[in-house]
């Protein structure tokens, strides 16, 4: 097995004039290795995929300190050139599209209804099925409600889209905005993910796209009773079934809302 340590005493560190690093070359020791090409495998699975947002560009054995030690150096290196300006480098404005679609809500309660022909009162439950206790039933309706998405698109620095700030990125999907994003209060934007497509090894910038769902926060009147929810909370009701003069009744026994998503701040995402 091979036994890979850091060489701390050696580091070299580059800078451009904006004062961000632009290549770091870390050593490693590979201990127990039986050649130089086994070190190299050993130390490219053990080194850290990226150094301070700078991705791993190449490794290479300097030098051999015993029958079966190496030291391996490992660059990390900005993509871009050291060279260029900050003018050059600046990433473009965030642009952002908006789509407002058709969709369905299903609704169990009625905001108003009217009884035009029989005794049984339904209590504003759609679709009962007029049967009480366990076998009471209401299948509700589906009705039209709009579905909004907006989509914000920035070119990012490949350097800079690290699988550390994947990670980040992939935690916040279907999560909730737990404060005001983007003019929406807390609680009416989800996030559906990133986006983009370049070619690996010769792009120095992207065009990233990053998705969300919008629904806003309402008062929703459920069997006559005023509630008010979050846009991605869930407002339901409780039903049961009472004896008005001998003809059966539907009523609501309880109302409740709840949070099924998780809320979280989104400027991770740096958009």
């Amino acid at each position: 097995m091979v036994r890979i340590e850091q060489r701390y005493d050696a580091r070299a560190m580059s800078m451009d004039a904006d004062g961000e690093f632009t290549e770091v070359t870390v050593q490693f020791l590979a201990d127990g290795a039986a050649d130089e090409a086994e070190a190299l495998e050993a130390v490219r699975e053990e080194a850290p995929e990226e150094w301070g947002q700078l991705p791993m560009e190449s490794l290479e054995v300097s030098s051999r300190d015993g029958d079966n030690v190496f030291t391996v150096e490992v660059k990390y290196k900005n993509k871009e050139s050291s060279t260029s300006s900050s003018s050059e480098r600046e990433e473009e404005e965030t642009t952002v599209s908006f789509d407002c679609g058709g969709g369905t809500m299903h609704l169990t309660h009625s905001y108003e209804q009217r009884i035009v022909y029989g005794k049984k009162k339904a209590g504003g439950a759609i679709g009962w099925n007029g049967k009480t206790g366990a076998e009471m039933a209401i299948s509700g309706v589906d009705v039209p409600t709009a579905q909004l998405r907006e989509t914000y698109t920035k070119v990012m620095r490949l350097s800079k889209i690290t699988t550390s700030y994947k990670r980040k990125v992939a935690k916040l999907v279907g999560k909730v905005n737990s404060g005001t994003f983007k003019g929406w209060s807390k609680g009416e934007v989800m996030f559906l993910g990133m986006s983009y497509s370049c070619p690996a090894r010769k792009s120095t910038k992207v065009l990233v796209s990053f998705n969300f769902a919008v629904q806003p926060n309402e008062s929703v009147t459920i069997a006559g009773h005023k509630v008010e929810k979050k846009g991605f909370e869930y407002a339901w009701a409780l039903s049961k079934t009472l004896d008005d003069n001998g003809t059966p009744k539907a009523d609501v026994e309880a109302i409740y809302v709840d949070q099924v998503c998780r809320y979280d701040s989104f400027s991770v995402l740096g958009i």
